[in-house]
């Protein structure tokens, strides 16, 4: 009987060689997908978390004080805040509030306004490593990530939520110093002749505040009295100017709600002809109405839609156009009755006293216009945030 010799040997248990090998590479793309997508969700995460930092710092600085950079101050408390409530896989970045937020200079092209950078970190140096699940079988001992977002303060120029009371600038008052709610504007005389030792104004640029308002006025009660075309330019002396349309109830509109066309420093509006005492009253109603448990408070707006909720701006906080003094009084003198938008003043409508609208200064967030001129920091009552990086 003959018998048959294998001479390569036995196949039985080749099979495990391959199951080892396919185990090998099924743990390695296990660890490409677990483990790298965690690291990749909490990229995303911690980007999230670092851009509402810088978001949030920088609605801080326009809201509350832009120039407050301190460890305690609102910008950064408000930019670690939302950090940490922005959590990346499952917990906190960490975040050094000294450090790690910090107001560098904006980058070009336009390296205007105040920018505000966050950086948050989960990784093995700040001791909050992301976890690790198959990658320590290949050999992955830690991973780690970190972002960065920078975001911009930068001084508004243009709104669509424009209110139609134009109220005269700041001057240098020549006649009776110092400047005072009581003075009046005089430069010329009934010909067109300057006057002996005329009150001056200069119109603030992006680079000198000129004679006008300035943030120092942020708090200061401000009461608007209807003004007309024969009136002499005062403090709070408003013109109505024309937004949309003509009359008293294209007027009366525009003050209750947004006007929905975008204006900007620079621009051109029109006085609006006509007694509109009656138009003005009737629209501070509706407006307050809007929002009438908000309150001015210590500085600031108290109760409401806001405090509510329900609102992201209380609309009593409004946007006023700032006119050019000289340019208006030439306006006058040549029978056109228009003027020039110089900047934007932040208004929040407290109440009616008879005829006269009081409030007080503010700022307001508005909108950036490439396009359209700008005034510097102190006189930016207006602001826009944007994030840059």
């Amino acid at each position: 009987m003959r018998r048959q010799v294998n001479i390569g040997g036995s196949d039985r248990g080749a099979v495990l060689v391959h199951v080892a090998f396919a185990i090998l590479a099924l743990v390695a793309f296990t660890t490409f997908v677990v483990d790298w997508g965690v690291m990749w969700t909490s990229r995303r995460q911690s980007q999230n978390s670092a851009d509402a930092g810088a978001l949030a710092g920088a609605i801080a600085l326009g809201f509350d004080d832009r120039n407050d950079l301190t460890d305690t101050g609102p910008a950064k408390q408000n930019a670690f805040q939302a950090t940490q409530t922005n959590f990346v896989w499952g917990q906190a970045p960490n975040v050094n509030i000294t450090t790690d937020i910090t107001f560098p200079p904006c980058p070009p092209p336009d390296a205007s306004g105040r920018c505000i950078r966050v950086d948050v970190f989960r990784n093995q140096t700040r001791g909050n490593a992301l976890p690790i699940f198959f990658g320590s079988l290949v050999g992955l001992t830690e991973q780690g990530i970190r972002a960065m977002a920078m975001a911009k303060l930068q001084n508004g120029n243009a709104t669509d939520c424009l209110k139609p009371w134009a109220v005269p600038d700041k001057w240098l008052e020549m006649q009776t110093p110092d400047w005072d709610p009581e003075d009046t504007f005089d430069r010329y005389d009934k010909g067109g002749a300057l006057i002996p030792n005329p009150d001056v104004y200069t119109p603030p640029t992006a680079n000198d505040p000129g004679t006008g308002y300035t943030t120092a006025d942020v708090g200061t009660e401000f009461i608007l009295k209807n003004g007309g075309p024969q009136d002499t330019i005062r403090p709070g002396w408003f013109s109505p100017v024309v937004l949309t349309g003509t009359g008293g109830s294209e007027y009366r509109d525009n003050i209750s709600g947004c006007v929905g066309t975008r204006y900007r420093l620079g621009d051109l509006l029109t006085v609006e002809p006509g007694n509109m005492i009656g138009p003005t009253k009737q629209g501070t109603e509706d407006l307050i109405d809007l929002d009438p448990d908000a309150d001015w408070v210590n500085g600031g707006i108290e109760g409401g839609c806001m405090d509510a909720g329900t609102c992201t701006l209380s609309p009593r906080r409004v946007a006023l156009p700032v006119y050019d003094l000289e340019q208006y009084l030439l306006s006058k003198m040549s029978g056109r009755e228009e003027v020039i938008i110089r900047n934007f003043v932040g208004f929040f409508v407290d109440r009616m006293d008879g005829n006269d609208v009081v409030g007080y200064l503010m700022t307001f967030p508005t909108e950036w216009d490439a396009g359209a001129p700008t005034v510097g920091d102190d006189s930016a009552f207006s602001f826009s945030i944007f994030l840059i990086r």
